[in-house]
C-alpha cells in the first residue's frame, strides 16, 4: 500500500454516500440532518487528506510549517476580503424628529 490515507479517504466517501442513500430520506442520521452529515463527511475527507499530506510529506518539518503558515495567511486574506466585500454599508438616516442644524 503506497498511500493508505488516500484509500481511507475514498472509503469514508463511499461509506458516507451509502449511508446517505440508505437513510437520507428517513430523517436524521446519527442525530443530525442529512445535509449536515454530508457536509461533515465532505470536510472530514479534506481534513484527512490535508493532515496526511502534512504528516507524511517529503519535506522537513521546517518546510511543512512554512507551507502551513503560507496557506493559513492565504486563507485568512481571502476570508477577510470576502467579509469586506460583502459588508453591508452603514447609512445613517435621520429620523423625522431630528432637528436640523443647517443654515
Amino acid at each position: 500500500m503506497r498511500q493508505p490515507v488516500l484509500y481511507v479517504a475514498v472509503a469514508i466517501l463511499i461509506v458516507a454516500t451509502g449511508v446517505l442513500l440508505i437513510f437520507g430520506r428517513s430523517g436524521d442520521i446519527a442525530g443530525i440532518a442529512p445535509a449536515q452529515f454530508a457536509n461533515a463527511a465532505y470536510l472530514s475527507i479534506f481534513a484527512l487528506l490535508i493532515g496526511a499530506s502534512l504528516a507524511f510529506g517529503r519535506h522537513r518539518i521546517n518546510a511543512r510549517l512554512w507551507h502551513i503558515a503560507v496557506w493559513l495567511a492565504v486563507f485568512l486574506a481571502l476570508a477577510a476580503g470576502y467579509r469586506w466585500f460583502h459588508q453591508v454599508p452603514t447609512v445613517i438616516v435621520p429620523s423625522e424628529n431630528a432637528h436640523s442644524t443647517a443654515i
